[in-house]
């Protein structure tokens, strides 16, 4: 039975902060107003990857996902800078409290974007449209993140139409999406305009001669379970795209690790050592603020081809590799334990071999378990409490203000980065 588009009134607000990095920088630095801008996770290759280009950066064709040189190219003249993570932590927080102002209820599904559920919020708005509070709170962030930072606000009957709605009259805009306009929408978009569509997708639903994402509105139920998705997802799609929620849903962490591409390529296994001895610190750090313990280890190393110079020439996705994964008896979450079987998977690696990048994560994730006690303490439980010591310093003062013995000189290896698409270690 065909169900029929949620006439409900739409109470679902998501809000977007545009190019969110290089807006952030530009507004830290007003000599790059109006400068075309890009910020990269790294300046040391032309290899690396653009991660948010200011719309002036834009409109010279400059995207996310493209190479630093290809951006030069495009852009003489453009400003490629380092990201900062302070910065955008910060940005974060004040839009996460601005946000929490307004709705009882916050989802930040990312660094720079949140969903306001105004369900039931009748008290709250006190008569007031859901348009009104979204020009307030584009007021408030231009008044307490500074007067270049502007967002885009979405109004919709569930998640995904609220999203949705956000993409429409970039930058700055506001938009509502709801039974009175929806089809209307879907007739002006692409398929890849809908969040969750990837080219995969887009050719399945082209396959089956659904062309625009108003074909996909009007395409039953079965094809989409059958023949489109092969799965429940084909349901899903169907009641979404008919403005139903189906998408508020909170799924727990089942995974921590840290990536990191050496700033130059070595062999050398003390090096090395030391590079994967830091990997296992920021890991350990996020297990601890979760209280998780994992019982499985992923190591993946990339290698610089033996015809290379040296230098950061050449695409990380056309790297060799060699990866080892192992599930222990006992779960772990300490630095020292972490480190110790992150050591034993580096042994089984092919000595010799230039390194480029590591990626170490953990999985198997489950609650951490209260400490076995004991009549005395043992050498186990002290050096447990130096550790929690050691990071609650660093809570206080910063990451690696205190640092074992093993890492000084070494600061410089693996810089603190931050996901632009994720909020997982910035909600603790």
């Amino acid at each position: 039975m065909e169900i029929p588009i949620n006439t409900a009134s739409p109470l679902t607000m998501h809000v977007d902060l545009n190019a969110c990095f290089a807006m952030t920088e530009q507004q830290a630095n007003p000599l790059l107003q109006g400068r075309p801008i890009a910020v990269t996770n790294r300046l040391s290759s032309d290899w690396s990857t653009i991660i948010a280009p200011s719309y002036e950066a834009k409109r010279l064709g400059v995207r996310c996902g493209t190479r630093v040189g290809e951006a030069k190219r495009l852009a003489p003249g453009i400003v490629i800078l380092e990201t900062d993570p302070p910065k955008y932590r910060y940005v974060h927080g004040v839009l996460k409290s601005i946000f929490e102002d307004y709705a009882p209820r916050v989802t930040m599904k990312s660094i720079d974007e949140g969903v306001l559920d105004f369900r039931g919020t009748d008290y709250v708005r006190r008569g007031r449209s859901l348009q009104a509070i979204g020009y307030e709170i584009k007021a408030r962030i231009r008044e307490e993140l500074g007067n270049w930072m502007t967002v885009n606000v979405g109004i919709g009957p569930n998640w995904f139409l609220a999203k949705l709605a956000a993409s429409l009259n970039k930058p700055d805009g506001l938009n509502v999406i709801d039974h009175t306009n929806l089809e209307g929408i879907y007739l002006c978009s692409a398929l890849t305009d809908l969040n969750g569509i990837n080219v995969r997708f887009r050719n399945r639903l082209l396959a089956q001669g659904i062309t625009t994402p108003y074909e996909f509105l009007h395409a039953p139920e079965q094809v989409l379970t059958k023949q489109v998705f092969r799965s429940i997802n084909g349901r899903h799609w169907y009641h979404r795209l008919r403005g139903y929620e189906v998408d508020d849903i909170s799924f727990g962490m089942r995974h921590v690790g840290k990536q990191y591409v050496l700033h130059h390529r070595t062999a050398e296994p003390q090096e090395l050592r030391q590079v994967l001895y830091k990997l296992c610190y920021y890991i350990s750090r996020r297990l601890r603020r979760y209280d998780l313990a994992a019982r499985g280890l992923w190591l993946d190393i990339k290698y610089t081809p033996a015809h290379s110079s040296g230098h950061l020439d050449t695409p990380p996705d056309s790297l060799p590799r060699w990866f080892q994964r192992h599930c222990f008896s006992e779960a772990f979450y300490s630095l020292e334990d972490l480190y110790e079987k992150a050591a034993w998977l580096f042994s089984q690696s092919p000595p010799g071999l230039t390194v480029q990048q590591f990626s170490l994560t953990t999985y198997q994730l489950g609650q951490r378990q209260g400490d076995q006690l004991y009549l005395y303490e043992t050498a186990l439980q002290r050096g447990e409490r130096v550790e929690q010591a050691l990071q609650a310093v660093n809570d206080r003062y910063g990451e690696l203000t205190l640092v074992p013995a093993s890492l000084l000189g070494h600061e410089k290896h693996v810089p603190e980065k931050i996901a632009f698409g994720s909020v997982r270690y910035l909600t603790k």
